[in-house]
């Protein structure tokens, strides 16, 4: 992948209004993932054996999958169905060694491809974030600075990345992250005082309404997109 597109990918989606724009991006990677393994590789059986030698999807991929294939105008059903048919088979061959074994306890390990493959591709823009940070480049600060900022796991997978690579000399790039994120956090904290004052019965329905993403705006801030891996190390 090349410097110019990795940037210009990682520019749009600060652009994109996104109250996270590094979970826009993973989100964008992975949907682009799932739509590719159900056109070009759900019914290929080496394809199909791979993954189940690794253990299937994990939860949430696996959903994800499924709720894409089961949309009325997609025929990837029968693809999901062989996949699971496999994963069963698989399952059923263990639990058969597991009963010639006798007490040995039963584990199902799962290497997830579209976990890998999202996770890949997101360390080489989280580090081209970094480098662009630390290198100090006027134009990607200028939009750092216009944009919603991060979700809190990313906010702090930015910060780590960023004293590893410069250490003592972190200080002043810190301090741009954090104002940015204190900007936008203030903001959200006023939509939701407006959000709960429309609560009260002087206010109609469509009052309530013009108002009603900032819950979900809220969470996304906090704990980032539905399924995103926290790094708690």
């Amino acid at each position: 992948m090349s410097a110019d597109v990795t940037y210009f990918r990682i520019e749009r989606m600060v652009r994109s209004d996104a109250e996270c724009f590094l979970c826009a991006l993973e989100d964008e990677i992975e949907r682009k993932y799932i739509d590719a393994y159900l056109l070009e590789l759900v019914m290929d059986a080496k394809a199909r054996e791979k993954l189940v030698e690794g253990g299937g999807f994990c939860n949430h991929h696996f959903y994800k999958m499924l709720a894409v294939a089961t949309r009325p105008d997609s025929s990837d059903g029968h693809g999901i169905a062989l996949i699971s048919q496999s994963v069963i088979e698989k399952i059923i061959q263990d639990l058969q060694k597991q009963r010639k074994r006798g007490k040995e306890v039963f584990r199902q390990t799962i290497e997830c491809p579209a976990c890998a493959h999202v996770a890949n591709l997101m360390e080489i823009y989280n580090r081209k974030i970094v480098e662009l940070l630390c290198s100090r480049n006027e134009e990607f600060l200028k939009l750092f600075r216009s944009s919603k900022g991060l979700c809190i796991p990313h906010f702090a997978l930015l910060l780590k990345m960023i004293k590893d690579t410069m250490g003592g000399q972190s200080q002043e790039i810190i301090k741009t992250i954090i104002d940015v994120e204190e900007k936008n956090f203030s903001q959200l904290k006023s939509e939701l005082s407006e959000y709960i004052r429309r609560q009260s019965y002087e206010f109609s329905d469509k009052d309530r309404k013009a108002v009603e993403d900032v819950l979900l705006k809220s969470v996304q801030k906090i704990v980032g997109r539905r399924g995103i891996k926290h790094d708690n190390a």
